[in-house]
């Protein structure tokens, strides 16, 4: 087979901790360039998975940056732009460096604000929040809270966090982890309490994006648009080689559960989705691989659900997944009614009155209004001969 075209999901690299708890000793201050920025670290995990890209995709991209060949989008955020920046300074090396008058190659990454991005998951979405509500208030997540119940107990005590559920903990988890990997982690966030955190993560990021609206609102546009391009290169029109999306955990998982390949798990920094199309003779297929480890370049083929080999047949691709496409997001952010509470038996009893007192205004209606016609005609003296002529005339 031969490879045509290529697309890549990724998240950002290593990041300081995007919120804060009231006990945190830890102060925004202390975190180089505050809250959510990409450190040291980070830069240098999308680096080395720029590199990767360099190796897997040479046969498709020249070595120096062609715009016709790769698109670039990112979120509008910095630790995802700066990801996109030291990704490609990997992708695209400078060979020779005593020519060359720039030590790398400017590539454009391109952007939306981020209250718009409805294609990278970051836009305002009251649907997708009353989603979050809805799942948050399901069995499965009830029997997570109730499970989990002494812990957060233990959890608010500890950080002054009330009414501590699995998505409150998932912030808290974020913050402890990130400052495990600096030291700067809190005495009580021993072993036990990271894993707990750990599971919770894992298991939250799971049953949202288990729901099928939610995945469609968040994975399903970033694949429609990966399938729109690879739609063009199979029917002979103009398409990028590869196409590039720098963008969050949030965005990885939708994508992920979207394909059908969802586990509990928190998708790693700089993990990455690549959704390949090659070709054989006059066939097209698609092959799905995740790269789920951080320093790793092993990544991983997944056989898509209803796809008779890992290769699916773009065909069949197209016949699975079309279907779920989402809409605009104007239509598919729309915040919808909650459906009518279940009827109970005093409910019953108060239409059943309802419906005999209807029937019996009508009744009485009618009556009132058929005494009045009789007593009309009672009163209307009888029309012979030229009297009825006249009448009628």
């Amino acid at each position: 087979m031969q490879l045509i075209a290529s697309h890549v999901i990724y998240r950002h690299g290593d990041r300081t901790p995007v919120t804060t708890f009231p006990t945190d000793p830890v102060k925004p201050s202390d975190w180089p360039n505050g809250l959510g920025q990409l450190t040291i670290a980070g830069i240098e995990q999308q680096h080395r998975l720029g590199g990767y890209l360099r190796t897997r995709y040479e046969s498709l991209l020249s070595s120096t940056y062609t715009a016709s060949e790769i698109v670039v989008r990112s979120t509008d955020l910095d630790r995802t732009l700066m990801s996109a920046q030291a990704n490609l300074v990997g992708l695209y090396p400078v060979l020779n460096f005593t020519n060359d008058p720039f030590p790398i190659q400017p590539i454009p990454i391109h952007t939306v604000s981020a209250h718009q991005d409805f294609l990278l998951g970051a836009n305002d979405c009251p649907r997708y929040d009353q989603l979050e509500d809805e799942v948050d208030q399901s069995d499965e997540m009830k029997k997570m809270d109730e499970y989990y119940a002494p812990f957060f107990k233990k959890l608010e005590e500890l950080t002054n966090v009330t009414n501590m559920t699995v998505y409150n903990a998932w912030d808290i988890a974020d913050t402890i982890f990130v400052e495990h990997i600096y030291n700067k982690a809190p005495a009580w966030a021993d072993d036990a309490v990271r894993q707990n955190l750990s599971n919770i993560n894992d298991l939250a990021f799971h049953f949202l994006y288990e729901n099928n609206d939610t995945k469609r609102i968040r994975g399903g546009p970033v694949v429609q648009d990966i399938w729109l391009n690879m739609n063009n290169s199979v029917h002979g029109k103009s398409f990028y080689k590869v196409k590039m999306y720098s963008a969050h955990d949030t965005t990885v998982s939708p994508v992920l559960s979207f394909l059908g390949i969802n586990y509990p798990h928190q998708p790693q920094y700089a993990s990455a989705i690549f959704i390949d199309l090659y070709q054989q003779n006059s066939t097209y297929f698609v092959k799905v691989e995740y790269l789920n480890v951080t320093d790793s370049n092993v990544s991983y083929p997944y056989l898509l659900n209803d796809c008779p080999a890992i290769e699916c047949p773009f065909d069949k691709f197209t016949n699975i997944y079309q279907p779920r496409f989402p809409d605009i997001a104007d239509i598919e952010c729309a915040k919808k009614d909650p459906p009518m509470p279940p009827s109970d038996g005093n409910n019953k009893k108060l239409i059943t009155i309802l419906a005999f007192v209807i029937v019996a205004v009508i009744i009485m209606i009618f009556v009132i209004f058929l005494c009045l016609y009789l007593r009309k005609t009672d009163r209307d003296p009888p029309l012979l001969g030229l009297d009825r002529t006249v009448q009628s005339a």
